[in-house]
């Protein structure tokens, strides 16, 4: 749906954020449509996010049994695995060729953010993956604005980073918060964004068990 938005063509480059699976029904689904999109000449640049990385962990560090309901119960992304209930191949072989961020000309692309506060943030898989929250460095992040998704934002606070062109921009609006919930106001999130880097212009899909 959000790719018809866009309209994406193949003179467009797409730059995913992280946390392709155990966000809904169907993590296969997602992960071959960007698979797709790559072997049809769409410029698609996926990077890591902190489930994807958690899945390739947990293969190599679980027995089978531990795996398996890791993956089934808690990343909820069973139809990932193969008979022998291991990932499958070209979904392992996709995690792990996925970046930690991606730098651009004037952007810097993660999943969570940096802990600048570290002598190599750009070397913290653990915050790159999974903080929450993060002071902007000018020096270290050499000027550029840092795009970041992991944590879920109201819309209206997305849209007034990037209205004032902020340094740091969220970009996770929590599109799978479709009911109450004991942290998130679910009325302010359930949207997958995207925004135009040349425009700055905010492109977004209603989550459509929602909408």
């Amino acid at each position: 749906m959000l790719l018809a938005k866009i309209q994406l063509s193949k003179e467009d480059q797409l730059y995913l954020l992280g946390d392709y699976i155990d966000r809904g029904p169907d993590s296969s689904g997602v992960l071959n449509t960007i698979l797709d999109l790559q072997e049809n000449g769409y410029s698609v640049f996926p990077i890591m996010g902190n489930h994807e990385f958690q899945a390739l962990r947990a293969e190599k560090e679980y027995d089978k049994k531990s795996f398996v309901y890791f993956m089934s119960k808690i990343n909820k992304s069973d139809d990932l695995l193969n008979k022998k209930n291991k990932l499958k191949l070209k979904y392992r072989n996709f995690f792990e060729s996925l970046p930690f961020y991606i730098e651009l000309d004037d952007f810097i692309l993660v999943h969570a953010g940096f802990n600048f506060s570290k002598e190599k943030p750009f070397e913290d898989v653990s915050s790159i993956l999974n903080t929450r929250k993060f002071k902007y460095d000018f020096d270290k992040a050499n000027g550029k604005t840092i795009i970041y998704g992991h944590k879920p934002v109201d819309l209206e606070k997305i849209t007034e980073k990037i209205n004032f062109r902020k340094k740091k921009i969220p970009l996770d609006n929590g599109c799978v918060y479709t009911k109450k919930h004991r942290f998130y106001d679910f009325t302010k999130l359930h949207r997958l964004c995207c925004l135009n880097l040349d425009t700055y212009e905010l492109i977004y899909q209603e989550n459509i068990e929602h909408s």
